[in-house]
């Protein structure tokens, strides 16, 4: 890290904390979903529905770690942690609880797709300040060096 670069900028969300009410119903319905299952096809299948369930939902149920550094943003889910380099992204934009940094300089349908969403605390202001930090336009002169 270089002298002059921000110290980097880490937050959690955990969905299914900040929401007890919410998660309690999900639980209860996907317990619910899985002893039907078992009851109807046996244990196989509950056992299946069991694990698609935690796959597609881990996100929700677990917390997720993002950090903002020189070289880039970390995306820890817990079950895998990702790194993605600044020079991947040209632009970010808002969402409803978050933002999604996109390798498209222009708005595209694929942003969502190709982006990365990342959640964003319950005070915002830090990662916002920081993305436009990043992502305002450089000197001509820096822009030249690479």
């Amino acid at each position: 890290m270089s002298p002059d670069a921000p110290a980097p900028l880490t937050w959690t969300v955990h969905r299914a904390r900040e929401a007890p009410v919410k998660t309690a119903l999900v639980s209860a319905l996907l317990l619910c979903v899985v002893a039907y299952g078992w009851w109807y096809a046996g244990p196989l299948l509950a056992l299946a529905a069991l694990l698609v369930f935690a796959a597609s939902l881990h996100t929700y149920f677990l917390p997720v770690t993002y950090t903002l550094s020189d070289k880039g943003v970390t995306v820890d889910k817990r079950v895998f942690t990702h790194t993605y380099e600044w020079k991947t992204f040209r632009r970010w934009f808002r969402t409803t609880g978050g933002v999604v940094l996109s390798p498209f300089s222009r708005r595209t349908f694929l942003d969502n797709f190709r982006g990365v969403h990342l959640l964003l605390p319950r005070d915002p202001a830090p990662v916002i300040a920081r993305l436009e930090e990043q992502f305002a336009p450089k000197p001509l002169d820096e822009r030249l060096k690479l």
